[in-house]
């Protein structure tokens, strides 16, 4: 009887074992034919020069191997030191390409964000990244970052971001204004907050009074439209707007339902183009419930007092800064030992001086550049040819 009854629970166990292996088994069969929608590489070939004379201005052939980001470059040099790596932080460049249709073609990085993971504290940061950050090219020289897409596409973009502000960033995902505005209407809008400026502007390109003061829940179309604000007032203020739209639509997407998320998994995902394998998928996917409600702390490259203005020989005016600084600054941020740039100076001003030294280096750079002019972050207003 004892034989027979141990007999029956085994079998039992053996079944239901049996089940769970085979329903993860079409699980993960279920979500790996998601995955497979998703694109992997544009299908461009960077090494070809590029067509569009209004995408740069120069024809350009670029090598496909990237390892050094200032081979037959510019003068603008990365800092010295290796990348800072932290085990239990996932990095992924988000990239915002400037396509008005669902294929993918060679253009800028209109936008450039930095989005950080923080597994171990399940913490997440957002680092914008400012376009018109000076920096080298390989057989080109000197250039904006937002133009390094168009010459090398993520690959190149991905290094330039490791060499010169030391980030340990190998992952990117990139949409276009199409995916962009799809997305934000099929996810039921955002609630963004505006000002009585924004309010104001808003309602001007609306040519009706459309939108308030405070809180307005946005379509696709207008949270691009809002998101690509700048003539209002800067670049810098654009891309804290970006960032705004980013962390809304993220707190959008904790609300939809597993069969909401699966119908739309169906529609946008064959328009993302990113290097993430599925299992880097999957598991970014499993730390949804963890991450919902997680506000994620902001800031943007370079950061205040450690950049000016400086104009290239083809007259082209740059964001010049401290690298070195911003390097030191952001790993800070990441690993959350810091949650703003203005608690590093408050942090180190007393023990270094760090105040005073990068005036320091503001004062040098601007003398020993007949061409430079020192600058604070509103009075670049962004390049003209990005809007």
């Amino acid at each position: 009887m004892k034989k027979r009854i141990l007999h029956i629970f085994l079998s039992s166990i053996g079944v239901l074992l049996a089940t769970i292996i085979l329903f993860g088994i079409v699980g993960v069969a279920y979500v790996n034919s998601k995955l497979n929608q998703v694109s992997r590489g544009d299908g461009i070939d960077y090494t070809q020069p590029i067509e569009d004379a209004r995408l740069l201005g120069d024809d350009l052939d670029i090598d496909e191997k990237y390892l050094d980001v200032t081979r037959n470059g510019g003068d603008i040099e990365p800092p010295d030191g290796d990348v800072n790596v932290h085990k239990d932080i996932d990095n992924i460049l988000l990239i915002g390409t400037d396509e008005r249709d669902e294929e993918f073609t060679r253009s800028r990085a209109d936008s450039m964000m930095l989005l950080s993971i923080n597994n171990r504290e399940n913490t997440l940061r957002l680092i914008s990244l400012e376009r018109a950050i000076g920096v080298s090219v390989p057989d080109h020289g000197d250039d904006w970052l937002t133009h390094v897409f168009a010459y090398g596409g993520p690959e190149l973009l991905l290094q330039t971001v490791r060499s010169y502000f030391k980030i340990d960033v190998s992952r990117y995902v990139r949409v276009n204004f199409h995916v962009f505005e799809t997305a934000i209407t099929d996810i039921g809008g955002v609630e963004v907050d505006f000002s009585e400026a924004e309010t104001e502007f808003m309602n001007d390109i609306a040519r009706e009074e459309k939108f308030h003061e405070g809180m307005n829940r946005l379509d696709g179309p207008t949270a691009l439209v809002y998101a690509r604000i700048r003539k209002l007032d800067s670049d810098w203020n654009r891309v804290e707007r970006q960032r705004e739209v980013i962390q809304a639509a993220i707190d959008q997407a904790m609300t939809l339902s597993w069969a909401k998320i699966d119908l739309l998994a169906d529609k946008l995902l064959p328009m993302v183009d990113t290097n993430l394998t599925n299992s880097e998928i999957t598991d970014l996917i499993l730390k949804i419930p963890v991450l919902a409600g997680v506000q994620a702390q902001q800031m943007t490259l370079p950061v205040e007092n450690t950049h000016w203005s400086q104009t290239l020989d083809n007259g082209r005016v740059v964001v010049a800064c401290d690298f070195e600084t911003n390097a030191e600054i952001v790993d800070l941020f990441l690993t959350g030992e810091i949650d703003s740039p203005e608690e590093y100076e408050l942090l180190d001003e007393d023990e270094n001086g760090l105040a005073d030294e990068i005036e320091e280096k503001l004062s040098n750079a601007s003398s020993s550049k007949t061409s430079s002019s020192k600058a604070n972050s509103s009075s670049y207003k962004g390049s003209s040819d990005s809007e």
